[in-house]
């Protein structure tokens, strides 16, 4: 999906600034439940690059940060460049379904807010098996954080932005079953589906 040069902006500026706490929340959880603090990361669907950039401020991982769209790579790699992290992070061009990294080279995969929009997920999943390394994790899915925070972000918005309008696609509408059919599908086993008040995420290690 091509993005206009101003959405990209203002999302950049969304995502940096009020924003932000949903990344460093997550990065936080994901840290903690995978227990993987060096090695390679795989953004999957980065956009900016925001969680992956969130991660590598708390641990010493290196980042590839992976989307197929080119204005939104470039904006990651401007975000990599002020994060100072670019001697531990790339972009990359692709889709999860088809990711153009090799077998077993990859530590954690992650994604937040692109899950929706995979069109074939057994093999997105499968996929993301296929370029982990032996015990390695992948934390995938999308959420706006804990209730609190997100109310107290969307007051934010609110107030900074009061004439912008977000232009969204609309993802397919999945429930927990057509992710788990995809699992089983890819030949992962076992996996966790988690929906709750903090979003939707999947999480499995190979």
């Amino acid at each position: 999906m091509s993005m206009q040069p101003t959405d990209v902006r203002v999302y950049n500026e969304t995502a940096l600034g009020v924003n932000a706490p949903i990344y460093a929340y997550y990065a936080e959880r994901i840290d903690a439940r995978t227990g993987v603090f060096a090695g390679t990361c795989l953004d999957l669907g980065c956009g900016g690059g925001y969680l992956g950039l969130a991660l590598a401020r708390i641990t010493d991982l290196d980042c590839i940060f992976l989307d197929q769209s080119p204005e939104m790579l470039a904006c990651a790699e401007e975000n990599i460049k002020a994060f100072g992290c670019a001697h531990r992070a790339r972009t990359l061009r692709g889709q999860v379904q088809s990711i153009p990294l090799a077998d077993g080279c990859v530590d954690l995969a992650i994604s937040r807010g692109s899950l929706p929009f995979w069109e074939d997920l057994a093999a997105a999943f499968a996929e993301i098996r296929r370029v982990l390394r032996p015990g390695g994790h992948a934390y995938v899915g999308g959420g706006l954080g804990d209730p609190n925070t997100r109310a107290e972000m969307e007051e934010q918005r609110r107030k900074l932005y009061p004439e912008w309008r977000q232009k969204k696609r609309t993802p397919p509408q999945r429930d927990n079953r057509q992710y788990i059919e995809g699992l089983i599908k890819a030949g992962i086993d076992p996996f966790e589906v988690n929906r709750s008040d903090e979003g939707l995420w999947i999480f499995f290690q190979k």
